[in-house]
């Protein structure tokens, strides 16, 4: 009987070893080759990932819980090129931008967060149309090259139009917190906050910087601004900036701004 005790225990034990291992073994693969995964679409495991080359996501993506570390990316790689829905993913580390919006039209980036990217944290470019970004972050890029003159937390560029900013947040960046200097038209801002950016010698540090939407043969393009916040930013809270055409604005909150908390009225560039 003993005998038979102690084999049934090794064998028990045997059993839950290999179990055990082959949990171990799964959950190292969750975490292997995060470009694939990106590639795939679908839904990633959440867990610390390493990005070594830049992507594009061309399928819609469900990544919560998702961190991703992309300082092993080459110089000026672009981290994520969307053009597909992304929601809950976070990119520290950028040689470039963290998420840049190409070609593409009527996709959602949704509870994403960039740290520390080498230029816009996130953006929209290039003639993309009915793109919103909701619940997202872009905080602390540094673009040490140029003195911090070109890290936006978020880029609206190169004729991009119809782009809504929804409960969105540009914290410590080097240059603006929110960029729309050569956006197309119709750029909406919904109770989004921008604090305390500037922080580059070089970076005009303004808050929300509204135009002038200057595009090959555009001069100025609506930007509504509605509900939003601009507290301790380097250079002005509220910017027209050159904008021919006025913004529509209401309910914003601005303080702390060194170069002023709104400045609506139009200004002609030199």
């Amino acid at each position: 009987m003993n005998k038979k005790i102690l084999s049934l225990l090794t064998s028990v034990a045997i059993i839950s070893s290999v179990a055990s291992f082959g949990v171990q073994a799964k959950s190292v693969n969750a975490k292997g080759d995060i470009a694939s995964k990106l590639e795939a679409g679908g839904v990633i495991p959440a867990g610390n990932y390493t990005l070594n080359r830049g992507v594009k996501v061309t399928k819609p993506i469900s990544a919560e819980g998702v961190v991703i570390d992309a300082s092993a990316c080459p110089k000026g790689t672009i981290a994520i090129v969307a053009r597909a829905n992304i929601s809950g993913i976070t990119i520290n580390n950028a040689k470039r931008q963290g998420i840049s919006v190409q070609n593409c039209s009527g996709i959602t980036i949704k509870n994403c967060k960039v740290t520390k990217a080498q230029f816009a944290g996130i953006e929209a470019k290039d003639n993309v149309s009915n793109v919103t970004f909701e619940n997202c972050e872009s905080d602390y890029n540094f673009d040490n090259a140029n003195g911090g003159e070109d890290a936006d937390g978020f880029g609206i560029k190169n004729g991009a139009k119809n782009i809504t900013l929804k409960n969105c947040v540009a914290i410590g960046n080097s240059d603006d917190g929110y960029d729309t200097y050569t956006a197309g038209s119709n750029i909406t801002f919904l109770g989004c906050r921008a604090q305390n950016n500037g922080s580059g010698k070089n970076g005009d540090g303004n808050g929300f910087k509204l135009g002038p939407c200057l595009y090959k043969n555009q001069d100025g393009g609506l930007v509504t601004v509605k509900n939003c916040t601009a507290l301790n930013n380097k250079g002005v809270g509220f910017l027209r900036n050159h904008n021919k055409v006025a913004p529509v604005q209401s309910g914003n909150i601005a303080s702390g701004n060194k170069g002023g908390d709104f400045k609506w009225d139009y200004t002609p560039r030199k």
